[in-house]
């Protein structure tokens, strides 16, 4: 069973960072120009959550890394070893 798991590792996910969300009137979105502000709900230095696939994975901070934007996990939520994943590994 296990080398029939072990395919999972190679499949791509797509890692979303959501930094904050706010709510707007398309009216308002409309109005936006360059250099405005756009406040979010969430807080300076507050984590940021990883979703991975829709699912929350993780939370993280921002860090820079050689001149770009990355992001250091600071937390994995939710990690039990499922039977599957682990006999993969």
């Amino acid at each position: 069973m296990a080398s029939d798991a072990a395919f999972l590792f190679d499949i791509p996910v797509e890692l979303v960072v959501e930094l904050g969300r706010t709510k707007m009137t398309f009216g308002e979105l409309a109005e936006l120009q360059e250099d405005d502000v756009i406040k979010l709900d969430s807080l300076a230095g507050q984590p940021l959550d990883i979703m991975a696939g829709e699912r929350l994975f993780g939370r993280g901070e921002v860090v820079i890394e050689d001149e770009r934007v990355a992001l250091r996990i600071t937390e994995i939520v939710g990690q039990s070893e499922s039977p599957v994943l682990a006999e993969a590994g």
